[in-house]
């Protein structure tokens, strides 16, 4: 399964994103070697950071998305982080924000594709990449 990762992101953040997603990034491509099952080939992950005026959210701007396309086995989840906390949180912490998206993603994936996809495998692995318990994930 090949593991994709981008973001919608603010400028004023975009920096510390791109650096911290290029880390996870490299990291997460050591799983693409291991088998989760048929059901998802590749799987997109963007998360969305933005100060999000009113207006732009009422308009539609920067929707969260969950998509699952059974035909092509091609996942797109896009999840939103809150700004304010990205913006004030200290490198470590803006890492496991960003690691707890991609676990967020992996788990409403795993709800939606019940058949030939092991969601929870997938999960388990990504925490042990980074070392990070399941309940750390969940506090945040």
């Amino acid at each position: 399964m090949e593991i994709f990762m981008s973001g919608e992101i603010d400028t004023t953040i975009s920096e510390a994103f791109r650096e911290i997603r290029n880390e996870i990034k490299q990291k997460l491509k050591i799983l693409e070697v291991n088998d989760y099952g048929n059901a998802v080939q590749n799987l997109g992950i963007i998360p969305i950071i933005v100060n999000l005026e009113p207006e732009l959210e009422s308009a539609g701007f920067f929707k969260e998305r969950k998509l699952y396309k059974k035909k092509t086995k091609d996942a797109d989840y896009r999840l939103r982080i809150d700004y304010e906390s990205f913006l004030n949180a200290n490198y470590e912490k803006k890492k496991l924000l960003i690691i707890k998206n991609v676990v967020d993603c992996i788990r409403l994936l795993g709800k939606k594709v019940k058949k030939d996809f092991a969601a929870e495998q997938l999960e388990n692995d990504v925490l042990c990449l980074f070392g990070i318990a399941k309940e750390e994930i969940d506090l945040l």
